[in-house]
């Protein structure tokens, strides 16, 4: 009790005018763009729940793809307030730059190569729907970056009026495929490709008019070789982190399209995406204020000032997370089915009663994620590395079990063990990591 009066005492201490105002444009930016998502997903739901369904397998690869780019992004959060110190800031976004680029086209190729040699090449749509997916994958993911990057360089204000003008880009498109009788999920993901594409060039756009790359040194290779090096030390671990990740986010999906069927996929998502709404949102916007800060205060980690307080923030942001979950179940226990009509339709409450535990389940899991900000700011990720494989592995195997057994229940089962046995696991590690720095 004592300690938490103490982080309500030092976050009253640190909120000044200019972070109360990020503070207040985050979560006004995630606010609309959490409305603005339901808008989108009360549209796109009228698809049916298979096609829905189809459409979430879809994600489930973007979301690889998003947990590679975040490996790399972590190195560049990480690192980017530290080549500033040394005046290296431009250096360093030149090299995020070759590291996009050279991503971006090698994906390129793989999609291209995979949809020429899918087998539905015989059928022209078929093989072109896996040509424009896998653009729309790769756009969406590479926007999703820059509104990281946005926020790194504490551009709140942009980066949410972005976010919101994307997002009411593509209702205004839904709504014209609606009223054309063309609402199928290929023109979904080609109009929201296009949509996303060309928000990646105004987000562009906008980090370099707010930070500049200004290069004097003559010896930019060399420099960038040392960074290569350093950010590549620092983000293998987030690599296999991504691998893990994507087990026990993701395989799941596929596992119930194997054992149940593809609309219980598209059931599920519904699901997913209230719980994210009312937890997974909640805790980005604490994270997206709290990670640059934090991270600032372990530039120097050699300042035990400094570090000491970057500490105090993250037990404020798992203090906040605990509690936005504890609400979160409460909320889904009393009304889950109707918000899930609200969002969707009664198509997609068949197993509502299984929401509050997956609010709960998914919860525990990011309050232990938030506590991992501990070993980032350190510079010790691979600290994290053995709990990370333990829950990516043992979700498949669970996922398989209960699933099989119990049904849909058997989903929500899976995520309640997985984040209580991730949310103590992360906390042992912090302790020794404590003890040792």
């Amino acid at each position: 009790m004592k300690e938490i009066r103490e982080i309500i005492s030092l976050l009253l201490l640190k909120v000044s005018k200019k972070s109360a105002t990020e503070i207040t444009w985050v979560a006004l930016g995630q606010t609309i763009n959490l409305f603005l998502s339901f808008i989108i997903i009360k549209f796109i739901s009228k698809i049916g729940p298979e096609q829905y369904g189809i459409y979430t397998l879809i994600l489930t690869i973007a979301a690889l793809l998003g947990l590679f780019y975040g490996s790399f992004l972590q190195g560049f959060l990480r690192y980017y307030y530290h080549y500033e110190n040394l005046n290296q800031r431009s250096h360093f976004v030149l090299l995020m730059y070759r590291f996009l680029k050279i991503t971006i086209l090698i994906f390129i190729i793989i999609t291209i190569i995979t949809s020429l040699l899918s087998p539905f090449q015989d059928e022209f749509y078929s093989s072109l729907f896996l040509l424009v997916s896998g653009l729309f994958i790769i756009i969406s993911k590479v926007s999703e970056f820059f509104n990281s990057v946005l926020n790194l360089i504490r551009k709140r204000k942009e980066n949410s009026l972005l976010q919101a003008l994307e997002k009411i880009l593509m209702i205004i498109v839904v709504i014209i495929l609606l009223s054309k009788n063309n609402l199928e999920l290929f023109s979904i993901l080609l109009a929201f490709g296009c949509i996303s594409l060309f928000l990646v060039f105004i987000k562009i756009y906008t980090f370099r008019k707010y930070a500049p790359i200004k290069i004097t040194e003559t010896n930019q290779t060399d420099i960038q070789k040392k960074m290569i090096r350093t950010v590549l030390i620092y983000i293998s671990p987030f690599l296999i982190w991504a691998i893990a990740g994507w087990l026990q986010m993701n395989g799941e999906k596929w596992i119930i399209n194997a054992i149940l069927s593809v609309k219980e996929v598209g059931i599920y998502a519904i699901m997913i995406a209230i719980v994210n709404a009312l937890v997974v949102i909640p805790n980005n916007i604490i994270n997206e204020y709290a990670a640059p800060i934090v991270f600032k205060q372990f530039a120097d980690i050699d300042n035990k000032e400094n570090v000491n307080t970057g500490y105090s923030y993250i037990k404020i942001s798992t203090l906040l997370i605990l509690i936005i979950t504890l609400i979160a179940t409460l909320i889904t226990f009393l009304w889950g089915d109707k918000i899930i009509t609200l969002v969707s339709s009664k198509n997609y409450s068949t197993y509502w009663e299984v929401l509050p535990l997956l609010a709960l389940g998914t919860g525990l899991f990011y309050t232990g994620q938030t506590q991992t900000l501990l070993g980032l700011g350190l510079s010790k990720p691979q600290k994290y590395i053995a709990p990370k494989l333990i829950i990516g592995i043992g979700s498949v195997g669970l996922n398989l079990l209960f699933i099989s057994n119990f049904g849909f229940l058997g989903i929500a089962y899976t995520i309640l063990v997985i984040g209580v046995i991730y949310v103590f696991y992360i906390s042992l590690v912090n302790k020794r990591l404590l003890k040792i720095n």
